[in-house]
Parts: structure tokens; C-alpha cells; sequence
């Protein structure tokens, strides 16, 4: 049928129309979609609502992390720390959203970012912000909780000695506690004088906590001790808002434009200390040996040797009266046991024993001594450590502690060492007599132990032990392991029925003479050598207590001092602090051995005794000259023993 030209029209039109819809309608959609920034903008708000952080606190699982594009918080509005938590943020250090749901995905970014500097601070937000701002490998093994979560790599730290049982990551925490955690995230060194520059600088100075002392001294030592309110103040008891954990982040910084973010009129600042007190009371010390040091071996030599003490303000000897297996005074005892009744010399030499003749050096010590006004505690320096070479190993064989393997040798540097049995009896009567005897015939203030009086942790597998132990323990034989507790405990606990054994003698021969101990710290005095003389000290045994710390460096000695047991016993016993003046061919700075006395005057220990004689007298860096002045300033005036 042909279609009249108006009929065309018509439908040619109609078909020009049903095309243009189509085509418009297959447009719209594609109208309706966002630009690539929008869903870019779009994608990033999503993320940034639902990435979470473990702050630990009550509402981590809305905490939210910063994206790359580190936006800046919108809450800092007048706050006094604006500066610090904005560049804190753009280096993504700060914590935000962690206190709110998280927004829509339509809310703009830059209302997104909420700081809260104003909200009290939790152990999570803290540990997180310090994780950010000093980044760290994994803790140390046996770290606490907190220095875990901190990722603190040595135990030589100020937070060491923080409770463990304060660290709860949902907690709000006070100044003392955030001060100190940030002194340990940004390894701020030990001060010397802590406690007397917190008194000195600080108006609540002598209120600070035992546990931040030390960070709270760091901190202010370093120009980081921020306090808005008043700078002068720890304050360590007051809660801490956000942006004042932030503010000491800052501070406590090595980069200097992030310190300069805080103005220093809120900053501590420490005052300059004059030269340190001498205490009213105080041991000083010096122990004299025969080993690398001549002062013992004759009687011109010990009676200068003493005027040269005197001169320095020491007031208490500890010679040396039981070394390398032999006494080094004259002993019946020594003679009926060992077939000689002295040997002065560390060794093996005839022609200077012969030349020595009927001499008894502790007389002639205690009489020199005695007539300055010094004390003298005779030093049973070797305990029931034996040399590798002693008699004894052949005609008392059974009488030598071993390890599992049957060993009995113990190398030490050149030498080789052996250890006496402290279980078996003969050698206990053996020490035994020995110390009788000193108080028996000798006008002393006491006996001192060392760090030899103990075993070391392998051995203990001698045929004697075992069938001890088997006896006690109805036929079981000691564990294979040596760090057993059980055993460990086993043995510990009969050495220390020895030291009461050793109390009942000095209480017995000569009443009111002391009973000294100088040990390793604990607990490496007990994990390497079952000595556990805290016990010792908790049962009453000891009078006198001189720790050993032998360090090089003020961190770690200071860190030493501050040991839970260390710190514990000069609560209760006189505790001094063994400081070593330096080692043949290895002498200590003047300036080391100053800053440690200085430290231990700070903590309000007893005193100080150095090893030893000899080494007084090598000057490290400094002069002759100047290490005797800088002596004769520490020690300028006399005082008695505590």
C-alpha cells in the first residue's frame, strides 16, 4: 500500500523520535555518575571511617588512623599546643576519632579529624602516639606489659621498675606515668643527681613517685618537661590530657623544629646544682688485695698505703684474708687442712714466702688501721671457689662440686677455677673454722662474703649432692635441668643455711662484730650463682650489704641502683654500692667514678667501697693530680661509718 506523502511525514518523525529517546536514555546514567575527584573524595572518607587503631581504650574499635594524606585535626581551635599537635599530625603521629562512631561516608574530611586534645589521656593513646613518634623494633625478652607495648628494646630504661600491675591500656593516666613513659620511648639518659634537681628545680619536686623519678629527671634535664599551667610543677599526681601528652612528645624530641613548636615559658627549667653534700654519715671503702697490687707484701708498703687512705677520708678496709684456695694470714687451721699455714702471694713463689718470715700482714693491717680511726672487715674473697691446680683436688676429691657431665673446671680469663662443694660438710667446716679463727685471734669490726659464697647454677651433680638431694626428695634424682626452680630453690635454700651457720659463729666468737656481704645485683646473683641474698637479708642474717656494680657507663650503673632487691635492702640493712676504681691496664675515669658516688649519695644509699687499692692510683683520661683532688673534693671531711 503506498502511503500518502503526509502518511510518510509522519511516521518518518515518529521513528526520528523513538531514536532520540533511546539514545537520551542510554546517556542519563552515565550523567548520573560522580567524576573520578569524587569518588577518589568519596573512597578516602570511607576509609579514613572505617580504619581503626588499637588505642586500647574504651572505644579503640572506632579509633581511626590517618590517612596518606595526614589530615589535620579540627579541634585545636585556641589551644594553647596547636602548633605541636598539627605538625605531630602531619607526621602522623597523632591519634584521632577514636572517641565517636564513625561519620557517614558523606561527612567532609576536614570535619572528620577530631583530636580531643582536651579529653584525659589513656595508656593505649600514649603508647600509641609514642609507637608513632619513636618508632622501635620488639621489646626485649621479659619486658613487662608496658615496655612491650612500647617495643622498649633494653631493660635499662626508666620505666624498669614501673608496677606492673598500673599498666591497664584502657586506663587515664597521670602526668608522673606519661612523663616517665616518654622519657623511656625517646631513651632519654639517666641524671646523676635526680632527686636533688627535682627538689632544686621543681616547687613539687620531693613529691614526685619513686617509680617516675627518674623519667620525671630525664625529662627536665632535657628541657621537656612541659606544664602550661606552671612549669615549675611535675604535677605528677594530676590527670593528662591528650594534648599535654602531646606537648611532652614534642619536647622530648631530637628534631628541633618539632621541640620549637612549644614556647620555652612552658618549659621546666632545671636549676644549676652547686657541688653535692657529704653525707653526716658514710662508708667509704677500699678493698686491698695481693692480686695485682703490692700493698699487702710488706709492712713499709701497707703502713704508706694507709697514710694515703687516711688522706683521702676512708674509713673502712676490707683486706683480702682467703684467696686463691689459701689464707694470707697465719692459720693453724690452713696448716692441719692445706699443709701450710700462709701464702701471701697469688701463686706458686718459695723465695717471697721465705722472705716473708714470721710476718702476720691482718695484724699488722689491724693495729695501722685502728690507729687512724678505720674499721677492718677481713675479706674471705674466694668463699668456696678453689684454684684449677689446688691440693685438695687429690686428697679430697669428693669435696668438688661438678656439673652433669662429671666437669668440674670453671675458665676464667687465663686462668682455670674449680668450686668447693657448699653442700658437703667438711668444706663447710672448713670456712667455718676459718672465719672462727680471724674473730678468735684478730680485734676486727667483722667478717665479709663475696659473690663467691654460692655455686655456680651447673654444677651441683657430684655423687654427695645427689644423694642429698635424693634423700629429701624420696629417691628422685636432681632434674636435668639446671634452671629447674625446684632445684634451683634447693640448692639456693641450703646456702643460705650456711650463711646462718656463719652468723651463729660471728655471734658466738665475737658478738657485735658484723656480718658483710658484697654480691652481684640480684637477680644475676641467684640465677648465675644461687646466691640469694635478699633472703639472706630478710632473715636477719646481714649487718652490712655492698652491691657490686661494676659499670662503664652512668645509665646502666644508675639503672643498677634502682634493682627492686637493691633499692629494697637499704630499707633495711646499711647498703653500699661496690663502685670499680678500674683493673690492671684498664682504668676508670675520674669523672665516671664522681658522677657514680654523686648518684649514689642521691639515692641515699650508705656509702661506696672501691676495687680496688691499686687502681685508686691510675688515672684514666685525667692527670695523677687531678684524680687525687677530684678524690680529696669527694671525700673532704671525716666521717664515721653509719
Amino acid at each position: 500500500m503506498k502511503l500518502s506523502p503526509q502518511s510518510q511525514r509522519f511516521f518518518t518523525g515518529l521513528l526520528l523520535g523513538l531514536i532520540l529517546v533511546t539514545t537520551i536514555g542510554a546517556f542519563i546514567p552515565l550523567l548520573a555518575q560522580p567524576t573520578t575527584d569524587e569518588v577518589a573524595h568519596h573512597t578516602q572518607v570511607q576509609a579514613l571511617a572505617m580504619n581503626t587503631i588499637k588505642s586500647g581504650d574504651r572505644a579503640s574499635h572506632n579509633a581511626t588512623v590517618l590517612s596518606q594524606a595526614n589530615p589535620l585535626p579540627g579541634d585545636l581551635d585556641g589551644y594553647w599546643a596547636t602548633d605541636c599537635i598539627t605538625e605531630l599530625a602531619r607526621r602522623g603521629a597523632v591519634v584521632i576519632n577514636d572517641l565517636q562512631s564513625p561519620p557517614p561516608p558523606n561527612v567532609e574530611l576536614l570535619d572528620l579529624a577530631r583530636f580531643y586534645p582536651n579529653e584525659p589521656a589513656t595508656w593505649g593513646v600514649v603508647t600509641t602516639m609514642l609507637n608513632r613518634s619513636f618508632p622501635t623494633e620488639a621489646a626485649y625478652g621479659g619486658a613487662s606489659a608496658i615496655e612491650t607495648a612500647l617495643g622498649l628494646s633494653s631493660p635499662v630504661n626508666v620505666l624498669y621498675t614501673y608496677p606492673a600491675d598500673y599498666y591497664e591500656p584502657g586506663r587515664a593516666i597521670t602526668r608522673g606515668e606519661a612523663v616517665t613513659a616518654i622519657a623511656a620511648k625517646a631513651q632519654l639518659p639517666y641524671v646523676a643527681r635526680a632527686q636533688e634537681l627535682l627538689e632544686a628545680s621543681l616547687e613539687d619536686g620531693d613529691r614526685v613517685p619513686p617509680y617516675a623519678l627518674e623519667g620525671t629527671a630525664a625529662m627536665l634535664a632535657e628541657g621537656a618537661l612541659v606544664n602550661a599551667e606552671n612549669p615549675q610543677l611535675a604535677s605528677s599526681f594530676a590527670p593528662i590530657s591528650r594534648g599535654e601528652v602531646a606537648a611532652l612528645i614534642c619536647r622530648a624530641s631530637s628534631d628541633e623544629p618539632l621541640k620549637a613548636t612549644i614556647d620555652s615559658t612552658q618549659v621546666a627549667f632545671p636549676a644549676e646544682l652547686s657541688t653535692q653534700a657529704e653525707p653526716d654519715q658514710e662508708v667509704r671503702g677500699v678493698w686491698l688485695t695481693n692480686i695485682d697490687s703490692e700493698v699487702l707484701f710488706s709492712y713499709e708498703e701497707l703502713a704508706a698505703g694507709i697514710q694515703r687512705l687516711k688522706a683521702m677520708n676512708i674509713n673502712t678496709l676490707y683486706p683480702v684474708v682467703w684467696n686463691m684456695g689459701y689464707t694470707q694470714y697465719p692459720s693453724a687451721v690452713a696448716e692441719r687442712y692445706l699443709g701450710r699455714e700462709r701464702r701471701l702471694w697469688p701463686g706458686e713463689n718459695p723465695a717471697f714466702e721465705t722472705a716473708q718470715g714470721d710476718r702476720d700482714m691482718l695484724q699488722e693491717l689491724i693495729e695501722l688501721a685502728h690507729a687512724e680511726d678505720m674499721a677492718v672487715i677481713p675479706w674471705f674473697e674466694f668463699g668456696f671457689m678453689a684454684p684449677g691446680d689446688y691440693e685438695l683436688h687429690e686428697t679430697h676429691p669428693e669435696w668438688f662440686a661438678q656439673r652433669r657431665d662429671g666437669t668440674k673446671d670453671i675458665p676464667m680469663g687465663n686462668e682455670v677455677f674449680t668450686w668447693m662443694n657448699p653442700f658437703h660438710p667438711q668444706t663447710r667446716s672448713l670456712l667455718l673454722q676459718l672465719i672462727g679463727e680471724v674473730l678468735d685471734n684478730y680485734d676486727v669490726e667483722g667478717i665479709q662474703v663475696d659473690d663467691h659464697l654460692g655455686l655456680p647454677v651447673d654444677m651441683g651433680y657430684d655423687p654427695y649432692t645427689v644423694a642429698l638431694y635424693e634423700q629429701e626428695h624420696g629417691g628422685t634424682t636432681p632434674p636435668a635441668n639446671e634452671n629447674d626452680a625446684v632445684w634451683m630453690r634447693w640448692r639456693a635454700d641450703k646456702i643460705t643455711e650456711f650463711m646462718s651457720e656463719v652468723r651463729s659463729v660471728i655471734d658466738r666468737r665475737q658478738p657485735g662484730a658484723l656480718l658483710s656481704v658484697s654480691p652481684n645485683p640480684y637477680p644475676f646473683s641467684y640465677a648465675k650463682y644461687l646466691q640469694d641474698w635478699p633472703t639472706w637479708d630478710a632473715d636477719g642474717l646481714l649487718d652490712e650489704i655492698i652491691v657490686q656494680i661494676y659499670r662503664n657507663d652512668v645509665d646502666r650503673f644508675v639503672w643498677e641502683l634502682n634493682k627492686p632487691a637493691t633499692a629494697a635492702a637499704r630499707k633495711r640493712t646499711p647498703t653500699s654500692i661496690g663502685l670499680l676504681s678500674g683493673l690492671k691496664n684498664r682504668p676508670t675515669d675520674i669523672d665516671l667514678l664522681t658522677e657514680q658516688l654523686e648518684a649514689v649519695r642521691d639515692r641515699g644509699f650508705a656509702g661506696v667501697s672501691y676495687f680496688f687499692y691499686q687502681s685508686l692510683w691510675a688515672p684514666g683520661q685525667e692527670t695523677m693530680a687531678e684524680r687525687e683532688q677530684q678524690f680529696q673534693a669527694s671525700f673532704s671531711q671525716t666521717v664515721a661509718r653509719p
